[in-house]
């Protein structure tokens, strides 16, 4: 998990772009939860459309 927010969708991209298909659905409700938790600033699902650009 990124330490700052600046680094939350690089990030995302990365995992996103590594991770097997079937795996999509479990990835993104976890980095939902775990962004919410960590970086309160931040839109989860707004982090996550920007990483799949």
């Amino acid at each position: 998990m990124p330490t700052g927010p600046s680094e939350v969708v690089p990030y995302l991209h990365d995992v996103q772009y590594g991770a097997a298909p079937v795996l999509l659905d479990e990835l993104v409700e976890k980095a939902t939860a775990q962004l919410r938790a960590r970086f309160t600033e931040l839109d989860p699902l707004t982090a996550l459309r920007r990483a799949l650009e």
